[in-house]
């Protein structure tokens, strides 16, 4: 899951948690308290793998991108517009990827790509994304698709 999507760390740092405490008691109230906790993250998990149809995306995938291009304090309105955003982009990539061969291996198919990520989000985010905005979201974005695409 992590892997799909980056911006779940504190799943894996929550796993972590529950592990290390399990391993530092082992008298019984302490296993039951873990069992319970990994029957509670569990459930989490399930939760979290249905998220994508909750805010109205077609698979994960596109979840993932929203989650690289979300900040603090946007409006419904700006909501609208990022989830908007993130379906365009991922296809945008997607379709230019597919047109290159072997684009990690190259600067100028890698630079293919970084245009295609920072026209899309220039000309698509809310104008509430200043310019500093922009170029963060941008490297996190190149670096999401980078490990997560690596070839057509």
């Amino acid at each position: 899951m992590m892997k799909r999507n980056p911006s779940r760390i504190d799943y894996y740092e929550r796993y972590q948690t529950i592990i290390q405490e399990f391993n530092a008691e082992q008298d019984k109230a302490a296993i039951e308290k873990t069992f319970i906790d990994l029957t509670n993250f569990v459930n989490d998990l399930d939760d979290e793998e249905k998220r994508y149809v909750r805010e109205g995306f077609d698979n994960d995938e596109e979840l993932a991108m929203y989650d690289l291009l979300m900040k603090e304090s946007l409006t419904p309105a700006e909501i609208k517009k990022v989830k908007t955003l993130a379906k365009i982009l991922l296809e945008r990539i997607k379709e230019t990827i597919s047109e290159l061969d072997h684009w990690t291996e190259k600067e100028e198919t890698q630079a293919a790509v970084d245009v295609v990520i920072r026209n899309t989000l220039w000309s698509e985010l809310p104008e509430s994304y200043d310019d500093d905005a922009l170029s963060a979201y941008r490297q996190r974005i190149y670096e999401f698709v980078y490990s997560t695409y690596p070839a057509a």
